[in-house]
């Protein structure tokens, strides 16, 4: 194999790799997306919020 064509295999590979990578990196920004929403957790969950919405609120009221 000559020097021209290993570098050719060589800049191809870099360039799938950069694509495969790009391809993870967008995956990875939109799941951590989706887990930290916060609209989601409570419409999942509402009760919940809301007692701990008037459990904080609650505390706040006596510090005064």
């Amino acid at each position: 194999m000559s020097e021209a064509s290993s570098r050719e295999v060589l800049e191809a590979r870099i360039v799938d790799e950069r694509k495969a990578l790009a391809e993870a990196l967008c995956d990875l920004s939109q799941r951590a997306g989706e887990e930290l929403d916060l609209r989601r957790r409570v419409r999942a969950h509402p009760s919940a919020w809301l007692v701990g919405a008037l459990a904080i609120g609650f505390l706040l009221g006596l510090r005064r």
